[in-house]
Formats: C-alpha cells, sequence, structure tokens
C-alpha cells in the first residue's frame, strides 16, 4: 500500500507519517523546501519519540522518500497511484496545496481518500471545494473522499538539521487515535491504526476546539502575560491552572448544551488534558501555542466561539472571556498574525479588532466583558512586563 503524505512538518511526520507506517504504508512526502527534500531522500528515515507521564516510546520511520512540489509531473504521479493522500500543511497554506492535489487526482482510475491533517473544522469540505476551483469547476472533486482528520496528539517539537546525515527527531505525546468523517470518504475507508469514523464530526470537531484547544490557548495566553516560557511551567502556576480548568469547564457546558452529555467527559476529560499539558517532557513552546492569535480569535474558533457557545448555555464566559483579552496582549515579533493584531489594536481600538476579528458587536455582552478584562491588563501590558497576580492584575512594573 502507497500514501502519500503533503507537509513532511511536526503533524505529518510525527502523527500521519507515523501511524501510516506503522499501517503498512510505504511513505512519499511532498515538501515545498527543497533542501527538505534532498534530506528525507539522503536519509531515508526518521524518528518519533513519544512520552507521556506513564511510558515513553521511540520509532524509526522508514524507509520514506520526498518529491518536490515544483515537481508537478512526479507529485501528481504518486498522488494517482497512492491508497491515501493526506495533507498536514496548516490550514493556511491548504489553497497552495489544492491545485497539486488536482493534478494528481484527475490523474487516477478510482476514488482516493484525501485526509486533511489541520486544525480547522471544516478542513475536508474546505478543501474539496479549493481543488474543485482548481480545475475550473469541474465535478472531478466530487468523486473523491475528503474529510478533515482530528488529530489528538500534540507534537511539540522537531529536533535536528536538515544539512546533516542524522535523521530528524519529533518530539510528541503518546494519544495516537484520530477522528474523520464517515460521511464525507469514498468506500472502502483506508485501514489505518487510531483512525476513528464517526457520522456526527461537527461534534466531534468543536469539542476538541472548544475543550482542549480552548484550554491549551488559555494556558498560553496567560502564561505569557505571566512570562513563562512552556505549557507545562505555566499550568503549574496556581492562578492559570484554575482559568484553564474553568475555560475548558465553559466549553464543556457549550457543547453539553449543543450537542448532549454524549460528547463530554466532564471532569475525567478535563484531567487527562491537564496531564498532557503537564507533561514536562514536552517542553511544549508558549511561543507556539500562542502563534497566529488573529486566526485563533475568530467567531467560530477556540475562544471566542467557546465562549459564545457557553452563553447561549446560560454560562457567564468569564475565564473565556479573559482569555480573549489576553490574547489581545500576546507578543511575538516573529509571528507576522501577532504583530498584524498589534497593530491593528494600536490603530484602531480593541473594540473595533474585536468587531472585524472576532465578529463581535462592541454593543453585546460578550464583547463588552472581553473589553473590560483587556481594560484591566493593557495599562500594564508591555513585552517584557510580567504579570504577578492574575487576580489582582498586578504588573511587575506596576
Amino acid at each position: 500500500m502507497k500514501a502519500v503524505v503533503i507537509g513532511p512538518g511536526r503533524i505529518g511526520c510525527g502523527f500521519a507519517g507515523e501511524l501510516l507506517h506503522s499501517s503498512g504504508y510505504d511513505l512519499t512526502f511532498v515538501a515545498r523546501k527543497p533542501e527538505v527534500v534532498r534530506h528525507l531522500n539522503r536519509v531515508g528515515r526518521y524518528r518519533v519519540k513519544l512520552t507521556s507521564t506513564t511510558e515513553q516510546r521511540e520509532q524509526v520511520i522508514g524507509p520514506v522518500r520526498a518529491l518536490w512540489t515544483q515537481d508537478t509531473s512526479a507529485v501528481s504521479g504518486a498522488i494517482a497511484e497512492a491508497n491515501v493522500i493526506a495533507t498536514a500543511v496548516g490550514p493556511q497554506n491548504l489553497a497552495l496545496v489544492a491545485p497539486i492535489l488536482a493534478a494528481g487526482l484527475e490523474r487516477r482510475r478510482s476514488p482516493a481518500n484525501v485526509l486533511a491533517f489541520e486544525n480547522l473544522i471544516n478542513a475536508g469540505s474546505w478543501l474539496r471545494r479549493l481543488v474543485r476551483n482548481a480545475v475550473h469547476g469541474a465535478n472531478m472533486a466530487e468523486d473523491h473522499g475528503f474529510s478533515g482528520a482530528l488529530v489528538k496528539r500534540a507534537v511539540t517539537q522537531k529536533r535536528g538539521s536538515i544539512a546533516s546525515d542524522e535523521p530528524l527527531e519529533f518530539i510528541g505525546d503518546t494519544p495516537s487515535s484520530f477522528v474523520v468523517d464517515a460521511t464525507s470518504l469514498k468506500k472502502p475507508f483506508p485501514k489505518i491504526k487510531g483512525m476513528v469514523t464517526t457520522k456526527h464530526f461537527t461534534a466531534w470537531a468543536l469539542g476538541k476546539l472548544y475543550v482542549f484547544s480552548a484550554g491549551h490557548a488559555t494556558a498560553a495566553y496567560l502564561g505569557s502575560l505571566k512570562g513563562y516560557h512552556y505549557i507545562h511551567s505555566a499550568v503549574r502556576d496556581p492562578e492559570i491552572r484554575a482559568a484553564v480548568l474553568a475555560a475548558m469547564r465553559e466549553g464543556q457546558r457549550g457543547l453539553e448544551a449543543k450537542f448532549g452529555w454524549e460528547t463530554c467527559n466532564g471532569d475525567k476529560e478535563l484531567e487527562e488534558i491537564m496531564a498532557r499539558f503537564e507533561n514536562a517532557l514536552l517542553s511544549d513552546p508558549i511561543q507556539r501555542v500562542g502563534r497566529d492569535p488573529r486566526r485563533k480569535l475568530g467567531p467560530k474558533e477556540r475562544l471566542v466561539g467557546a465562549a459564545r457557545l457557553a452563553e447561549r448555555a446560560g454560562v457567564v464566559p468569564e475565564s473565556l472571556v479573559l482569555a480573549t483579552a489576553a490574547a489581545l496582549c500576546f507578543c511575538d515579533p516573529e509571528d507576522p498574525s501577532c504583530t498584524e493584531l498589534n497593530t491593528l489594536i494600536r490603530n484602531s481600538g480593541a473594540g473595533a479588532v474585536l468587531e472585524k476579528v472576532c465578529g463581535l458587536d462592541q454593543k453585546s455582552e460578550l464583547a463588552s466583558s472581553v473589553l473590560k478584562s483587556w481594560g484591566q491588563l493593557a495599562p500594564g501590558w508591555q513585552p517584557g512586563n510580567q504579570l504577578v497576580s492574575l487576580e489582582r492584575r498586578m504588573w511587575a512594573w506596576g
């Protein structure tokens, strides 16, 4: 069996590639950087190290080969012959992937399933639309399956140099399952270890986004304000830990009201998530988790979307509001999304940003709550100034 993975990054190699290899597939990666292609072809393998509070394991993934995106004939040929195709390029890059996919799918004689390992609720339908547009409205895209793939593993680091002859190393935690939308795939479904099919994909997707991802973002944005560099350090701070748990509970209650109790596992789920956040061996950087705040503050995203759902369920989303306000203060000079957000706030004000980025009416109760919380943080916030007390809003330089 053959698999093509577009995007040999942390998720492409450290999750999708690892599971496909374990399931017996021959792996071909497609990369946009020729130096990455040369490295993978020269070394022919990479390592995956997985860690939790109770176990550690390591696996060598190989042999693997790689193709350059600009080698269109070879890439489309590989896609035409693959039993399963996966993408792991980030939501912002799916439009660049669509023409590559379209060229390969047009050469196929049988239906294929494309699994989008992207942190996006509608990744499958969005990618199908992009592929359809890439072939000028042809119905070819309808002949194939497209589904998002909800990843439970956090792959936090990539170690090694592509200039060396040593294999790259990907560090992650141990969960090895992912969820796909059974209604949008073509039968027979691909046989991949850890793959779970569901007819209720939206509920699963929002469950991950509004609980795990909301908690992750809350830890990152509050941790950044208090001067922490890693998620495991931040969640050991009692104030941040309480806020993260509260934010996830708010998300759970909104989900329960919309989809029923089956979508939430209560405190057991939160305990499992917190144990993953606390795993110091992951060394998960706050800058990694917090990056791209403009996207993560979207109307249906992990903070604002979860807060809206909680509000509709009659829950006051205090911790999600606080995390949203903290996200408006996030600073990473190397992140274009962050720089753009900071500039928008500076030029237009936080209220205008809530309307433009978060889709919130400034007069709404939710927007007012975020602005009030942001107003308590903003006077002391500046890069390098540490928040000493979250409860009392005390700053080191205050």
